[in-house]
């Protein structure tokens, strides 16, 4: 039986198979892969935060996020259509999705924000208006 306690080295190596089949011992790869799966993570939290940052100033004015929406004029409206991107993206050859990479991003972080505001805005702002 396994422990649920992971040493560096075992997430490591569980990152080096899972992300590139590796399966050596070799110190100089584990170390490069382990240097990758903490650059990863530093960018997942990074995004996080501005991510949290860009909500923060939606919260505090709610015509900032309407404005940010537009031209859709509900945030189902503007989730809809980011779904459609996002097919429509998953939908193209190789080549075309190397150039529309920009659309895709902003379309999942109009997603993004809009599924938050759907789910907590009125509640948020009903509470800054009281």
């Amino acid at each position: 039986m396994t422990s649920l306690a992971y040493t560096i080295t075992e997430y490591t190596r569980d990152f080096a198979r899972s992300a590139g089949g590796y399966t050596g011992d070799s110190p100089a790869m584990l170390d490069a892969f382990e240097k990758m799966r903490r650059s990863g993570i530093r960018q997942a939290r990074a995004g996080h935060f501005e991510r949290l940052a860009v909500i923060e100033q939606f919260k505090a004015n709610p015509a900032m996020y309407f404005a940010a929406i537009r031209p859709n004029l509900s945030t189902e409206e503007t989730i809809a259509e980011a779904r459609r991107v996002i097919f429509r993206f998953r939908n193209m050859p190789t080549w075309q999705q190397e150039s529309r990479r920009p659309q895709l991003q902003k379309a999942v972080l109009a997603q993004v924000y809009a599924r938050y505001f759907r789910r907590f805005g009125r509640r948020l702002w009903v509470r800054e208006a009281a």
